[in-house]
C-alpha cells in the first residue's frame, strides 16, 4: 500500500557555516520570512509564506557540501517505515518523529510524523514588473541505469501515477492539489557519474525577469535551455527557474 501523505516539504541542506547567508537569499527569493530555528541544535529553519503553511525549509548539516531532499509527512511512522521498505527504500535512521531513508538509487528523503490539523498550500507571491513565481517542484536527478526503478519506486511509495513528461528524459508525479510540491524525475546522461541527487525547480510567469531578479539577489547563471535555466545560489546550491506558470491555490 502507498503511504498516507498529509504534507510535503522541500529541504535545502546547507553547510552549517553558510546557513545565515543561504537563509537571507532564499527568504528574498521566495518572499517568505524565516521562522525561529527549531530542532535539538537549532538546525531547522522554516520559511513562512505570507499565506498558507510552510513547506520550504533550510537545514544546517555537518558536511562541506549541500543538497536538497524531500520530507513526507505521515500519521503513522512505524507503518510508513514498513511500507517504504517494502517499496525498496533503505532505512538510515529510525525515530519516533523523524526517520531518514534513501531511495533505491540512493536519494535521501525523510518521513516526518504528523497528526496535526490540515495545512494549507500557499499561493505564489508576485514581484513588481516580473509577475508571480513559486518554489513548487523537486526534481530528482537519477542515473540512467536506475531511472525506471526509481520512477516505479516513487510512484509505489506515494500512490501517485508516474507519467512521461513533456520533455524527453523526464517523468512527472503529480500529488493531490492540496499538497504544495510536484515531483519530477530526470534521467541523467550515461556520462554522469555523480549519483542520484535532487534540485529545486521554480515556476514563473516571466522566466527571464525572474532569472534577472535572482541574479540581482546573488545567484550565478550556470546554463540555459529552452524550458529552464540552471542557477546556483550564493552558497553553491543548484536549482532551476522553469518556464512553467505558477499554479493557483485551490481552497
Amino acid at each position: 500500500m502507498a503511504l498516507d501523505i498529509r504534507w510535503l516539504a522541500v529541504f535545502a541542506d546547507v553547510p552549517v557555516g553558510w546557513l545565515q547567508r543561504c537563509l537571507a537569499y532564499w527568504s528574498a527569493v521566495t518572499g517568505a520570512a524565516p521562522a525561529p530555528p527549531s530542532g535539538d541544535h537549532g538546525e531547522y529553519v522554516a520559511l513562512l509564506p505570507a499565506d498558507g503553511d510552510a513547506y520550504v525549509y533550510l537545514q544546517a548539516v555537518g558536511r562541506d557540501t549541500g543538497g536538497w531532499h524531500l520530507d513526507l509527512y505521515v500519521p503513522q511512522m512505524a507503518w510508513a517505515l514498513d511500507e517504504a521498505r517494502a517499496c525498496g527504500a533503505e532505512v538510515v535512521r529510525r525515530g519516533a518523529e523523524l526517520s531518514v531513508l534513501t531511495s533505491p538509487a540512493g536519494q535521501p528523503f525523510c518521513l516526518f510524523h504528523d497528526e496535526g490539523p490540515a495545512r494549507r498550500r500557499p499561493g505564489p507571491p508576485s514581484w513588481p514588473g516580473v509577475g508571480r513565481s513559486l518554489a513548487d517542484q523537486l526534481c530528482l536527478d537519477i542515473p540512467a541505469e536506475r531511472y525506471e526503478q526509481e520512477c516505479a519506486f516513487w510512484s509505489a511509495l506515494t500512490g501517485w501515477p508516474c507519467a512521461p513528461g513533456s520533455v524527453d528524459h523526464f517523468s512527472r508525479i503529480n500529488p493531490p492539489a492540496a499538497l504544495p510540491v510536484q515531483l519530477l524525475l530526470q534521467r541523467l546522461g550515461g556520462d554522469d557519474d555523480a549519483g542520484a541527487r535532487a534540485h529545486l525547480d521554480m515556476s514563473a510567469d516571466a522566466a527571464d525577469g525572474e532569472i534577472a531578479r535572482h541574479l540581482q539577489l546573488g545567484a550565478t547563471s550556470i546554463a540555459e535551455f529552452p524550458h529552464w535555466a540552471v542557477l546556483r545560489d550564493p552558497v553553491g546550491l543548484t536549482y532551476c527557474v522553469t518556464r512553467r506558470r505558477p499554479f493557483r491555490p485551490r481552497r
